[in-house]
């Protein structure tokens, strides 16, 4: 089976920290969990009821108090039982920082070449730790985002402490490659979004024709390959907006855009307003 229509592609919180809370019960649309995978990490708490959850192909019965840690690429769905839960999904590259020691930990998980126990709640302090992340999701007090950071380091470092994890775990095997050679495509986008970028540039990373290639990216990511090279180019634009006091044109540029009026263009139909306001009425808010 292709696994790869299974993958969910959401924006989770915002560029600049990218982790969603959701508080999930009977009347949600979204109650029954469709089988699917994605590249962040999922934790789901729950509140009441009972929630058989597949990971994998592995059948786990989760009751009230149980908190299930789901790595990325897993796959997982079920149908709740008179349930109601908490959901947490966050992109781990927001702890990946330059020269820090941790990253080779992270970058592992990011690629599958560990896979963290589900059932890590078990220990006491990661427990605490994770419910002090839900407390934080869902008041968001002054400063939440270092306390979310701080609690994550905690958790990840009894993690590697209590080597509550395992190595070399043979997930997707099919798709790991394809997997690897697309995340060199998105360090790439990431690398060089301000340099001229073309279709063939981004196959050769994939060492594809372009048809396949975007064919592939599709299906990955949702996104044709010039799709998400827009919207990253937009994302950068967007922090560019509010934390600089650089010109339009000049952040046009500084973003790889060559042309005005197709950056102003683009940027409407990403954010379905013009750079001008999205600018004036962020600092107005």
């Amino acid at each position: 089976m292709n696994y790869l229509k299974y993958k969910e592609n959401k924006n989770r919180g915002t560029f600049n920290f990218p982790i969603e809370y959701y508080f999930i019960t009977s009347n949600d649309i979204n109650y029954n969990m469709n089988y699917h995978w994605h590249t962040e990490i999922e934790i789901i708490k729950i509140i009441e009821g009972n929630f058989p959850i597949t990971l994998d192909n592995q059948l786990i019965y989760t009751k009230k108090d149980d908190i299930i840690f789901i790595s990325p690429e897993m796959l997982h769905g079920g149908i709740p039982k008179n349930c109601t839960y908490e959901c947490i999904v966050l992109d781990i590259n927001m702890l990946i920082k330059n020269n820090n020691i941790c990253n080779n930990y992270l970058k592992n998980l990011l690629n599958t070449q560990i896979t963290i126990n589900y059932d890590i709640y078990k220990n006491e302090n990661i427990k605490i730790n994770l419910n002090k992340i839900f407390k934080c999701m869902k008041e968001k007090p002054l400063g939440y985002e270092f306390l979310i950071q701080g609690y994550l380091y905690i958790i990840f470092g009894i993690i590697i402490e209590q080597r509550l994890y395992t190595e070399n775990l043979k997930i997707l095997d099919k798709n790991k490659n394809k997997l690897s050679q697309l995340k060199k495509v998105l360090e790439y986008i990431e690398l060089y979004y301000s340099t001229p970028i073309t279709l063939q540039d981004l196959a050769n990373k994939m060492n594809l024709n372009q048809k396949y290639f975007t064919k592939i990216f599709n299906q990955m990511t949702g996104k044709s390959p010039i799709q998400y090279l827009n919207y990253y180019r937009i994302e950068i634009a967007c922090d560019m907006l509010l934390t600089t006091d650089l010109s339009i044109t000049d952040i046009c540029l500084n973003c790889g855009f060559n042309d005005l009026s197709y950056f102003i263009k683009t940027f409407k139909k990403e954010k379905n307003i013009s750079p001008k306001k999205f600018r004036t009425n962020k600092s107005i808010s």
